[in-house]
């Protein structure tokens, strides 16, 4: 049994971490740590893991020498100190392991990055893409909800050369905005509103263009549009493309790309794809659409942004890297209703 510990265990991605990792044949939660809840039992402040007998304890007490790997559920800036600290395979749910480029995490955080020698060490984790690589990391960026939406639904494309226009439009339940609360996220403002939100500066910009360079050797532009709906999960994107080759080509590139992947699942003519679809599973769903009349391709992905966009992705990388089936503990289906 690996033993494995989670910082940052009282959050939303931290939990799923708990849920998923407890059923997971092979890894044992030996540790969770949170500085502000020491000493307390995870069901005091997560009432659904009553029975399951594990504390909360602080991690600058602890050298985490007795453990295969420890997952980061922290904000940006914090989780460097970890990965530091730790000789053993981080997976990083945040955003301090997701770019190559020191400079371009700076811009972008506004924060200064703590240990660039570390980005040798990491690599993107989006299995799917990058199986490879993440077989024979030590640190692992667990890529951004958004992000695994957009460029898994892309890549088939961009890896054909398509240099054209990328415009995505995407819907996010609340849970992605994390667990403390603002004043945008109380009911009485969440509720039967929707609407879009750091338009044109959102921090998934850069990593969703990164990463595609990563994976095409080309520079991609792309125009993001993030949007908050009253739900609490699930994450769906359209993306706007030139229509660069027929529906029928473009489905079918699309499903012998993807033919091999457990999870990912290329609907058919005729299937709608819908959040409701892949919730509280880590599958993504695609379709291809087009428009003749803008002469253009419409694509569209939906996952739920805790499972396959956070922490579901977290544990199929983690299978990757103890040479585990990669559908260990995930292949569970949606929740309907």
């Amino acid at each position: 049994m690996y033993k494995v510990g989670i910082v940052g265990a009282s959050g939303y991605t931290g939990a799923e971490l708990i849920r998923i990792l407890h059923h997971h044949p092979c890894c044992k939660i030996t540790k969770v740590y949170s500085r502000s809840l020491e000493g307390r039992l995870i069901s005091d402040v997560f009432p659904n893991f009553l029975g399951i007998d594990l504390s909360f304890s602080d991690p600058k007490n602890d050298d985490f020498a007795d453990l295969d790997l420890l997952f980061l559920a922290v904000p940006a800036g914090a989780a460097t100190e970890y990965a530091s600290r730790f000789d053993g395979k981080v997976i990083d749910l945040g955003a301090d392991f997701r770019f190559k480029d020191p400079h371009l995490y700076e811009k972008t955080y506004g924060i200064k990055h703590q240990a660039p020698e570390l980005l040798l060490q990491a690599t993107y984790g989006l299995p799917e893409l990058f199986r490879d690589k993440i077989k024979k990391s030590r640190i692992i960026g667990n890529p951004g909800c958004f992000p695994t939406s957009i460029i898994l639904a892309l890549a088939p494309l961009v890896k054909t050369g398509y240099a054209g226009q990328i415009i995505v439009s995407s819907l996010s339940g609340t849970s992605g905005a994390g667990r403390n609360l603002s004043d945008s996220q109380h009911f009485a403002h969440r509720n039967e509103n929707f609407g879009p939100y750091r338009v044109g500066c959102h921090r998934h910009t850069p990593e969703i263009e990164s990463n595609l360079a990563n994976l095409t050797g080309q520079n991609h532009q792309v125009v993001f549009v993030p949007h908050l709906v009253p739900a609490i999960r699930g994450i769906t994107s359209t993306i706007y493309l030139d229509r660069v080759m027929s529906l029928e080509k473009a489905r079918e590139l699309y499903t012998d790309f993807y033919q091999d992947e457990f999870f990912v699942r290329v609907k058919g003519p005729g299937e709608n794809v819908e959040s409701k679809n892949v919730i509280g599973s880590n599958f993504i769903d695609i379709q291809i659409h087009e428009d003749k009349h803008a002469d253009k391709l419409i694509i569209v992905s939906a996952i739920d942004n805790l499972v396959k966009g956070a922490s579901g992705q977290a544990i199929q990388n983690m299978n990757l890297l103890f040479d585990l089936p990669e559908y260990t503990a995930l292949d569970f289906y949606p929740i309907y209703p």
